[in-house]
């Protein structure tokens, strides 16, 4: 299996630089995991049906394969409590009109 690359959106770079050196260390090494299999993640339903989630501890990234470039496409990452909200919010304002 070929290795992919990792992408982030400029909101999963900036969540990243906000953790702490212990969970941006878990973060490390799930993506890790992910270039290796990036499938490994649950498919996530009705509007995010498009993304999927993995699941490091407390901690969820939310992603996107592109098989055909061999990138993982990051766009969230947060704690399990709110992520999902968090990052259907910024879904709806990327939506809206300028």
């Amino acid at each position: 299996m070929k290795r992919f690359k990792i992408r982030f959106t400029p909101e999963a770079s900036s969540m990243i630089s906000r953790l702490s050196p212990e969970t941006k260390q878990l973060i490390k090494d799930a993506l890790k995991t992910l270039q290796k299999n990036p499938f490994l993640g649950d498919d996530l339903h009705e509007e995010l049906a498009s993304f999927k989630s993995f699941k490091p501890k407390r901690y969820r990234i939310i992603y996107a394969v592109d098989e055909e470039k061999a990138y993982i496409n990051i766009y969230y990452i947060g704690h399990r409590r709110d992520v999902y909200e968090q990052f259907r919010l910024l879904l709806d304002d990327l939506k809206k009109p300028i």
